[in-house]
């Protein structure tokens, strides 16, 4: 789980930039030093050997011939932050496997609605109620305060939210699901709530609906009542405004509703209520 140690946005991004420079790969104990150089580093710190465990584990590097590093196929994209936001999508937020409580405490702070926001007295208080709550106070991997910390150096960078003044994390995944629509919508271009629904639980199985966010919200009555959470209800609001969805919502509409987020009710017969009849996608990523 490489969020429990060093590893940070802008660190793993030095590392894909360096390998970037050296196309034919470089050799670890080289990699290291260009990255960590001896005389700078505090002794013992394992800051280097920690970022490469990080881009192994995203799939960001590759082995080479003559026990060379160097950046896989999947990460020669025109930026690393690029190639890390496409690996997150792959390999951490649908799936538990090396990262085994990043998606599912997200999805269950997601799935508390206002709720996230009363006040609890300390970090441990956290760390107890996901305990609790997701794993029956047994979870298979050790979570305790520093794995937190380790997660909320990504959430805000992976796009799942961000962070108030008093640094509480508020969840709106608008970047992680408008990096998913193109996705989600396939050839489509308008889909009625149901339908984006379904394919958007398909699509990011830590947002609403989606099997990791019902693991981490087994009682969630979403599903039953058709209504959106509020971090996933804000960012459709916001893909709305920013012209990159158009969320239709008569007044007369049965679907989702993303009410939750207090929509402002529009002087027009299509944008009268919170409820959505259909989505169309106007702009493809």
């Amino acid at each position: 789980m490489f969020t429990d140690e060093t590893a940070t946005p802008r660190r793993l991004e030095i590392l894909l930039d360096t390998l970037r420079e050296f196309r034919s790969g470089l050799e670890p104990k080289t990699l290291k030093r260009l990255l960590q150089p001896e005389p700078l580093a505090p002794g013992g710190t394992k800051i280097a050997e920690h970022m490469l465990m990080a881009a192994r584990e995203l799939q960001l590097v590759e082995d080479r011939d003559g026990g060379k590093v160097a950046l896989a196929t999947k990460a020669r994209t025109p930026d690393s932050r690029t190639a890390i936001l496409k690996a997150f999508d792959r390999r951490v937020l649908t799936s538990t496997e090396i990262e085994p409580h990043f998606a599912l405490f997200f999805s269950f702070v997601l799935g508390l609605g206002k709720a996230a926001h009363a006040k609890r007295p300390k970090e441990e208080a956290w760390v107890e109620e996901y305990r609790t709550k997701v794993h029956g106070g047994r979870p298979p991997k050790p979570f305790n305060t520093t794995a937190l910390g380790g997660l909320h150096r990504w959430y805000d960078y992976v796009g799942l939210g961000w962070y108030d003044p008093a640094n509480n994390f508020q969840p709106n995944p608008y970047p992680r699901l408008r990096r998913e629509l193109s996705g989600i919508f396939g050839r489509s271009q308008n889909l009625d709530s149901e339908a984006f629904m379904t394919a958007l639980a398909r699509q990011c199985p830590e947002l609403d609906g989606g099997e990791l966010f019902q693991q981490a919200n087994p009682r969630h009555e979403g599903a039953t009542t058709k209504e959106c959470t509020l971090g996933l209800s804000h960012a459709l609001v916001e893909l709305d405004l920013d012209g990159v969805l158009r969320i239709s919502r008569p007044g007369d509409s049965s679907g989702w509703s993303i009410r939750a987020a207090e929509p402002q009710i529009e002087p027009t017969p299509d944008r009268a209520g919170s409820r959505i009849s259909s989505i169309e996608l106007l702009t493809r990523e």
